[in-house]
């Protein structure tokens, strides 16, 4: 269903989709995550750099965190994991590794999600950790989804290894699905 935005989450849209590699044709959408909670909103829009990937963010409604990621799986899909995932942890934390049990997740080979901050990483240069409209303060994370090895690794010996590996280029950010080792 297309988004009603508010003020800022009109602000937060247009914001990042001026700090990502998305083409032109992005939408908001509004879905509804349990029946007795207002919506949450996530945007997509294709990535310009690499016909069939996607830039996926939310607005940062539940908890003025704005998580994106960019991804080669179908952004409505990847759009709701992101919307989970901004409720279960808003504005607090730079990084945060979540296990996450989620169907979709599961399907990809994927058993939870990292919250990083965008300039962790290469993908998102323009995009800064923190954006700033008048009072109003959003926190922006960049979305890894990691395999069950990546999750267990993260939660024993912390995301230092992880945020390297990111820091070098070697994770793949857009896959969504689990490589066969």
């Amino acid at each position: 269903m297309e988004a009603a935005l508010n003020r800022l989450e009109a602000r937060v849209l247009v914001y990042v989709m001026e700090h990502v590699p998305a083409a032109g044709g992005g939408r908001a959408v509004e879905v509804a995550l349990d029946p007795e909670g207002p919506p949450a909103v996530f945007a997509s829009a294709p990535l310009a750099p690499s016909p069939g990937a996607a830039v996926v963010f939310t607005l940062g409604r539940t908890g003025r965190r704005v998580v994106a990621t960019l991804t080669d799986a179908d952004p409505m899909v990847v759009g709701t994991l992101l919307a989970r995932v901004e409720r279960v942890a808003p504005f607090g934390d730079a990084v945060r590794i979540l296990p996450f049990a989620d169907p979709a997740l599961a399907e990809a080979g994927r058993a939870g999600v990292a919250l990083l901050p965008p300039s962790a990483g290469r993908w998102f240069p323009d995009l800064p950790d923190a954006i700033r409209f008048d009072a109003e303060l959003v926190q922006v994370s960049m979305a890894a989804f990691l395999s069950p090895h990546e999750l267990a690794e993260a939660q024993a010996h912390g995301p230092a290894a992880l945020l390297a590996a990111f820091g070098r280029g070697e994770r793949d950010l857009i896959r969504f699905g689990a490589r066969p080792r």
